[in-house]
């Protein structure tokens, strides 16, 4: 069942400790707050009322009063001197990835009262609770869940499915799992993707994700996904080319007409760029003082998505240059009314809660006035939250009757859009934080985070080297809610060890699975090191515990016919040339490999793959009964084909990246 291990939750399971690990939630306070004489910006058009008595009770705003002459305020009422201060929404990140609870205090920190999280599991159905019962600090949660992305996936720690019914079948589970969207990747099958739309509309719960690059970008619009993620996204999944400025404008009057909602997500390029040029001191900035251990994981040196090479400088100025058409077209957006919404893609590709405000100045520097820019975080935000998922605390206004999430800016933001950043205070669902007390949360939060993070990096050394001695040590004796570690970081590790390394893979996915016990892909890369190592019986029971977890995992699934099929007989002398010639089901191009088996009649079997003039060895190899399962490199990602042999001839079906697949047909040779 979705979510259901209590069956492999260990006994020092982390969020099992106290919840005093977590940043303080705000103290008892009165249920009333009075903030008076303040500026306010309702944001519902671009205005400012002077000199007005805003007046929260229960979590919301029940009066926004003159200040002159109003009436006193209630008894025990909390009173703010708002006088010389502007009162706005707080603001919303509609794409975050939350790696760790101790994610959540950066964003109350900066303001960002509400996020949507893009990557979800049973831990952030239980932030979100925590959340909202005031247990834990941070912004009101909506979360997807597990990323459903097409087979072989882009990251395995996606959610992947192969066929119609299994994308029909996933929906149903996350919606009675409770998350709020579907988030999907860009890389399913035609079939699959229009049976999680059809589903979805049938189940009432919305689209959100990447732009499906095999249908492309013009019939997902005419779809009913709610949300595009990543503008860039959807000019790569319409163009193949570098698009004229005709071709910008007509593309967006199809995205005008289609009504969808656009994260335009411009903060990621600039933050890969700073990566790129000084990691460094992106490292030791204050802002990245503010990274959980997971987090800062991801960004440490050895781990760091951006690694720098010989092709770096190029690389930066082809960031630079996509930003300025990336500018143009958000430009056009906005100028036809489509509906953009704030997305920032942290912590992957942003500091938490930082990077809104940088969001917001990117848009201030593709040409949008600070209202309009502010517009994406606020009203825009909230309108899309009330659209697609009705019945939700109405957010994005300071309004009567809106829920009272508030930023209190000792500067007008409407005259410069830094002046989001000059936090007097924040109101979250009701309760004050004034400024003082967000700087004492912070240097407290800090100064946690500077002791695990010395102890990350130490930990993260001996993995790199398959010692998971430091890091069981660290479980052991730590009262950190989170593992130190991201489960990308120990994916990754398991990933570059396997070939050369095997049982420090083994290792080190022993301890992913133990530190991630809710994790189906997890114990799929256990499974899988324990099936490359030729332990079917292990293996078997580790991935049945994955699909335990994820029913529908076309990876588990998959691992699961390979394992039976190692174990049968061979029924024809595998060794020797297999041309194949495989058609994609999409564009119905045809390409040529040629794989080369190597090894004794009965094995063990390695082998190559030729493409041109590319020649690499085989990532894996599964031969039994009368077929073969070879994985190969295609430079973007895995290229697997399954074979059938029929003496000389081949037959059977293929998967690559971005949702490539279809049938192929070939010929063996000795």
């Amino acid at each position: 069942m979705l979510g259901i291990a209590r069956h492999f939750v260990y006994a020092f399971l982390f969020c099992a400790l106290s919840v005093s690990t977590f940043a303080s939630p705000p103290p008892a306070q009165s249920n009333t707050i009075v903030i008076s004489h303040v500026n306010v910006i309702p944001m519902d058009t671009e205005r400012v009322l002077e000199d007005r008595t805003v007046i929260v009770r229960d979590g919301k705003i029940w009066k926004i009063a003159a200040g002159e002459g109003s009436e006193p305020p209630p008894k025990g009422a909390l009173v703010i001197d708002g006088r010389g201060k502007f009162l706005m929404p707080g603001l919303a990140d509609l794409h975050v990835h939350l790696f760790s609870s101790d994610d959540l205090p950066a964003y109350v920190f900066y303001g960002v009262t509400t996020v949507l999280n893009m990557d979800g599991g049973p831990q952030h159905l239980r932030w979100r609770t925590q959340v909202r019962d005031g247990k834990i600090l941070g912004p009101a949660i909506y979360t997807a869940g597990h990323t459903i992305d097409g087979f072989p996936p882009l990251n395995e720690m996606f959610l992947t499915v192969e066929t119609p019914e299994q994308g029909r079948a996933l929906v149903r589970e996350q919606k009675r799992a409770g998350y709020d969207v579907i988030k999907l990747y860009g890389t399913l099958r035609p079939d699959v993707f229009r049976a999680i739309l059809d589903a979805a509309v049938q189940e009432k719960i919305p689209v959100v994700g990447h732009i499906n690059r095999q249908v492309g970008a013009l019939e997902v619009l005419k779809s009913s996904q709610a949300l595009a993620a990543h503008l860039e996204d959807l000019l790569f999944a319409r163009f193949d080319h570098l698009p004229s400025d005709a071709e910008l404008e007509e593309f967006a009057a199809a995205i005008a007409q289609s009504r969808i909602t656009v994260t335009p997500n411009l903060n990621v390029n600039p933050t890969n760029i700073a990566q790129l040029e000084n990691l460094d001191a992106v490292l030791k900035s204050q802002p990245a003082k503010l990274l959980s251990s997971a987090a800062y994981s991801q960004w440490m040196p050895a781990n760091n998505r951006n690694e720098r090479n010989d092709q770096t400088p190029q690389q930066i100025e082809m960031m630079k240059g996509s930003q300025q058409m990336l500018y143009k077209m958000v430009r056009l957006l906005q100028a036809k009314n489509v509906r953009l919404v704030l997305g920032t893609d942290a912590a992957p590709y942003g500091f938490p809660g930082l990077s809104a405000h940088q969001e917001l100045q990117e848009l201030a520097e593709a040409g949008f006035t600070p209202y309009q820019a502010l517009r994406t975080a606020t009203l825009d935000a909230g309108s899309f939250i009330a659209d697609t998922l009705p019945g939700s605390p109405r957010i994005g206004t300071v309004t009567e009757g809106a829920e009272a999430d508030l930023l209190l800016l000792s500067s007008n933001p409407l005259t410069d859009i830094k002046h989001t950043g000059d936090i007097a205070g924040v109101i979250l669902r009701g309760r004050w934080l004034s400024a003082d007390e967000i700087s004492s949360q912070r240097t407290a939060t800090e100064n946690r985070f500077a002791t695990v993070k010395r102890e990350t990096e130490r930990i993260d050394a001996a993995l790199d080297s398959g010692d998971t001695g430091p890091a069981e040590e660290w479980a052991k004796n730590s009262k950190a809610e989170s593992p130190c570690i991201a489960e990308w970081v120990l994916m990754s590790k398991v990933r570059k060890l396997q070939g050369k390394d095997l049982p420090a893979a083994i290792r080190i996915a022993r301890l992913d699975a133990k530190w991630y016990p809710e994790s189906f892909s997890a114990r799929y890369l256990l499974a899988d090191q324990l099936f490359q190592a030729g332990t079917f019986a292990e293996a078997s029971k580790t991935v049945k515990e994955s699909l335990t977890l994820e029913p529908h995992s076309a990876a588990a699934l998959n691992l699961v016919e390979k394992i039976a099929m190692a174990q049968q007989p061979t029924r024809f002398n595998a060794p020797g040339s297999y041309k194949i010639e495989y058609v994609n089901d999409q564009s119905h191009d045809a390409q040529k490999v040629e794989l080369v088996i190597e090894g004794n009649a009965k094995g063990p079997f390695h082998g190559k793959s030729i493409r041109g003039s590319d020649t690499n060895s085989l990532q894996s190899l599964t031969v039994g009964g009368d077929r073969l399962w070879a994985v190969a490199n295609s430079g973007y990602g895995p290229l697997e084909f399954r074979i059938t042999v029929h003496g000389d001839e081949l037959s059977g079906y293929w998967a690559g990246p971005f949702g490539q697949n279809g049938t192929l047909r070939g010929t063996k040779s000795k």
